[in-house]
């Protein structure tokens, strides 16, 4: 399964340029469709928000601070693991096929990083390893918590939606999903997730 699940990540290429990375961050959350591009966490299920990430750290390429092309919107958590990480130190090399990063915005993501079937993130390839192990430790992180997390949200989202109209039986599956997914989300805060 993909990192991303079903949500296809892209940015689009007429956002209007901008002085300012931050302003940016309207048009991001929408292209990367409300989750981190680098773990996939919906924005509903963090406490410490979502920001702009420099994909191409701006200390390796400063002229890309303001590129929306460059922005990748992350989870507070994957933006301050990656920091200023870039191993090849070359703008233009985004890795060197073992260690460095892939563009979450790029189908070569997939290629690299994928979930196992209880959603943890697992690594396909050398890049993927670093990326797992060095860069955003999906390996000690509780990532298969934030996957359900994601999905029961996502699942919330929807039944809410139909709630309004709903049978008995989909009243207490509403009622079961938001009981897990508050327990989940506890879990996840006490992790500083």
């Amino acid at each position: 399964m993909r990192v991303h699940g079903a949500k296809v990540l892209r940015r689009r290429s007429d956002v209007v340029s901008q002085n300012d990375y931050h302003k940016y961050e309207c048009d991001l959350q929408r292209d990367f469709q409300y989750i981190c591009g680098y773990c996939g966490k919906h924005e509903m299920i963090t406490h410490k928000g979502m920001e702009p990430d420099h994909f191409v750290p701006g200390r390796i390429d400063p002229s890309r601070k303001t590129d929306y092309t460059n922005l990748v919107y992350s989870c507070f958590t994957c933006n301050r693991k990656k920091s200023g990480k870039w191993p090849t130190e070359d703008k233009d090399l985004y890795n060197n096929g073992i260690e460095g990063f892939v563009d979450p915005a790029s189908d070569a993501y997939d290629q690299h990083l994928k979930r196992d079937a209880d959603g943890a993130i697992v690594f396909c390839s050398d890049v993927g390893e670093y990326m797992h192990k060095k860069a955003f430790d999906f390996n000690i992180r509780p990532i298969k918590e934030v996957w359900k997390a994601s999905q029961l949200y996502e699942k919330k989202i929807q039944l809410h939606k139909l709630i309004q109209s709903a049978s008995d039986e989909d009243k207490v599956k509403y009622i079961e999903i938001d009981m897990e997914l508050t327990q989940l989300h506890e879990y996840l805060f006490a992790c500083k997730e």
